[in-house]
């Protein structure tokens, strides 16, 4: 049985999905007989909508209910065109935030490219003001920055954009109406346009029927197309060479490859291909380029990010910018074919190591979309190919594998590639140092310059080089670089310690020491100590030295724990590692610890210090530094010696002063007898955001009179209001009493904090 709907009460019932059956939206073609026919729809449409009372059915619309979710069987040109309006007309009446989260429930999965616009119009509709376009809109969301100019070759989305000019062109005027065309447009009691649904799923009508009503089969997927489009070029171009059992291993071997490393419980494996020949297409679009210094050229960029993000992509780029070509296909036959042989028939003792380590890398590529999983990708590949590796080689030779890996993955967790620019740079910087490592990669690498390598961390690479002479000069150095290279938080990054290990005297690396440092700062840098939730390695390092770190915005760190990207490392804990000054402290710490005892040996550090300076309060609170989210604080601009801690990163938000937030803690936990009216008495601490106020301390003395302590240029100052009169006084006398006495001592006492001169901020940023 039919029901009649709008499409609005549709969405309320339903999440609708274009299938990927359907073939492309065709209203907005423009051939002649689709534009007569668009032209007089929407016309129609608008003249329903404005006129109140007037009404329109299109019929019915058919659709199989599975859950809440309506596959569209018939009626897609009709429903797209209804989606298309209800968007221009939310957004156009501003009410696009409202109607955004029922505009999601319709879905097109005909092509990724069509559905990425459809959410990206939805998700970025407030950003355009419809009443001030003049002109094709279809130009103006073209400019947006969200639009990728890729996605004009979907005839689905070429449709779309025609269609909305149309809507544009008849709508315009009347979205003076504001939210009252909206309402026009969504009301249930006279709806201007409506049709009748009819779900076949009541009926229990097979996938059979369902075919044969459109009229078609089942499209092939985006691959299978490719396949078929490759094929055929492949036919055509005499360059492109081809390995004899190519075809027929992409449906063998290969497939059994992608089969295992698929996610569980999915059974399609065609889109696991695709992003591996996108992926050797984003290497060959990057290899060749003139790189310049500070991003790629628009057209450059927009592939570079197409295809890491595997939307689709017309096969013409393919051929203008030879993304296959020459010897692309054998290389991608040696990689597969080395991939299927560690897992499935490894002849050496090495494959299953290989297979773990291997199929890591390559799942990245197939699993995520970002530039440092294609650049982990594009060095083993690389490496692969270079050298024909097959799983029977020789152990030595599998050892080269695993050496080049150990290298550049370490050069490419330690940089940051998070832009096509950067890896374009690191694909052309892998590319150079593959050819250079031809021999031997550890002996070839230990005679390299840091000139040498470009792009890649300046530390990293000098870090490289140096472990690889180490190795060149001393085997027994291998074992214990990689023991100590395997630490989680390291990355691979170890300099600091082989710096600390240095012996002057000798003029050489000392491996005893080096074991001690490592062995000790890999304890420290755990996940059990780094970050505890009463801080006893930050607290440590405090007691002896400052080894706070100074981010932007003039604040200071106590670092993170984060591991989220090079950038946010390199912003914490490797600015520690890398100042010759801060590390210094770190190695004070090392040596006032034993090895094995290493969580004992900081809570005595903490226990020992006496740091006579700001430092100490932070040692000896915890509390202080948990309050800092970000771990952040600012040291005063002022001479009153105080140091703010920060919730978040600046001033404007939510801040404690050191001094108040330590009298605080004080009378909070106080067992003097003296202080424990006041305990009594005392408020929550008041935190702030901005400069308009003070943090400060409270005690509501009775209902109408309240002390607040705060702190400023002059000390600590008490003001007494009394809500009854509203007066404020400065006249404390009224507390003459013990209690009050213990408080001043601890205000005196806490008065004496001094802060470091070279940390008094010149400017307040906020």
């Amino acid at each position: 049985m039919s029901i009649k709907h709008t499409l609005w009460q549709l969405l309320d019932s339903y999440h609708v999905e274009v299938p990927i059956i359907q073939r492309d939206y065709a209203q907005g073609r423009s051939d002649p007989k689709a534009t007569q026919i668009r032209k007089g729809f929407v016309n129609s449409l608008h003249d329903m909508v404005i006129n109140v009372g007037a009404t329109q059915d299109l019929d019915f619309i058919y659709g199989s209910v599975k859950q809440d979710k309506l596959v569209l069987l018939d009626g897609q040109q009709r429903l797209t065109t209804l989606f298309l309006l209800h968007w221009y007309v939310s957004t156009g009446s501003g009410k696009s935030g409202e109607a955004r989260n029922k505009l999601k429930k319709f879905r097109y999965e005909t092509r990724v490219s069509s559905r990425e616009f459809f959410e990206s119009l939805i998700n970025y509709s407030e950003s355009l003001i419809l009443s001030e376009f003049e002109g094709k809109l279809s130009d103006s969301i073209k400019d947006e920055h969200w639009f990728f100019s890729i996605w004009c070759n979907d005839p689905t989305v070429q449709s779309m954009l025609s269609m909305l000019d149309e809507i544009h062109n008849v709508f315009k005027a009347s979205l003076i109406e504001g939210e009252e065309l909206w309402a026009k447009l969504i009301c249930s009691d006279n709806p201007p346009i409506t049709f009748h649904f009819l779900n076949m799923q009541d009926f229990s009508l097979t996938d059979e029927l369902y075919i044969k009503m459109n009229a078609r089969g089942r499209p092939l997927t985006e691959f299978e197309n490719f396949k078929a489009w490759l094929q055929s070029y492949c036919e055509k171009e005499n360059s492109m060479l081809v390995p004899e059992r190519f075809w027929h291993s992409m449906d063998k071997e290969w497939m059994d490859v992608f089969w295992r490393l698929r996610n569980t419980g999915v059974y399609e494996i065609d889109n696991l291909f695709l992003r591996c020949f996108k992926s050797i297409a984003l290497a060959n679009a990057v290899k060749g380029l003139e790189i310049p210094p500070k991003k790629l050229d628009s057209t450059d960029d927009e592939l570079v990010s197409a295809l890491r993000d595997n939307v689709y992509i017309p096969n013409q780029i393919y051929i203008d910018r030879s993304s296959f070509n020459g010897n692309t296909l054998i290389e991608l036959s040696q990689f597969l074919d080395f991939m299927y042989q560690i897992k499935i028939s490894p002849t050496n003792s090495r494959g299953s190591e290989l297979w773990d380590q291997c199929s890591k890398i390559f799942k990245g590529i197939l699993k995520e979309n970002g530039y440092l999983e294609q650049a982990r990708f594009y060095a083993l590949f690389r490496f692969v190919t270079e050298r024909n590796i097959k799983s029977e080689w020789p152990e030595s030779d599998l050892n080269e594998l695993s050496d080049w890996l150990g290298v550049a993955l370490r050069l490419i967790n330690n940089t940051a590639i998070d832009s096509s620019l950067n890896y374009g740079r690191a694909v052309q910087s892998l590319k150079g140092l593959s050819t250079l490592l031809q021999s031997s990669v550890i002996a070839d690498l230990g005679n390299l310059n840091v000139k040498d390598i470009p792009f890649f961390s300046k530390e990293q690479r000098a870090e490289e080089i140096l472990k690889a002479s180490l190795v060149v000069g001393d085997h027994s150095w291998g074992p214990l670089l990689r023991r100590v290279e395997k630490e989680d938080y390291f990355y691979g990054q170890i300099g600091f310690i082989l710096e600390g290990s240095f012996e002057k005297s000798k003029e050489s690396y000392s491996q005893d020491k080096f074991k001690e440092y490592g062995a000790k700062a890999a304890a420290l840098f755990s996940n059990d100590l780094i970050e505890t939730n009463d801080f006893i390695l930050q607290r440590a390092l405090l007691a002896v030295g400052d080894y706070l770190i100074e981010p932007l915005n003039s604040n200071y760190s106590f670092c993170e724990k984060t591991k989220v990207s090079a950038r946010f490392r390199n912003e914490n804990w490797r600015k520690v590692f890398n100042d010759p000054d801060k590390v210094g402290y770190l190695f004070t710490l090392l040596n006032n610890i034993e090895e094995g005892r290493e969580r004992e040996g900081l809570i005595e550090v903490i226990r020992d210090a006496d740091t006579k300076d700001w430092r100490q309060y932070f040692i000896d609170y915890p509390e202080t530094i948990s309050y800092c989210k970000k771990r952040q604080v600012r040291f005063g601009n002022d001479d009153s010696g105080e140091v703010y801690l920060l919730k978040g990163e600046r001033m404007s938000g939510y801040h404690s002063g050191l001094k108040t937030y330590i009298l605080y803690i004080e009378v909070k936990r106080s067992v003097d007898p003296r202080l424990k009216e006041f305990q009594d008495l005392l408020q929550p601490y008041y935190e702030v955001n901005g400069e308009s106020e003070r943090p400060s301390v409270y005690f509501s003395i009775s209902d109408d009179i309240e002390l607040q302590i705060e702190y400023a240029e002059e000390g600590f100052s008490s003001t007494v209001f009394d809500y009854k009169t509203d007066e404020e006084s400065t006249d404390v006398s009224l507390f003459d009493t013990l209690g009050f006495i213990a408080l001043k001592e601890l205000m005196d006492k806490i008065e004496a904090i001094e802060v470091k001169p070279d940390m008094v901020n010149e400017t307040d940023e906020l």
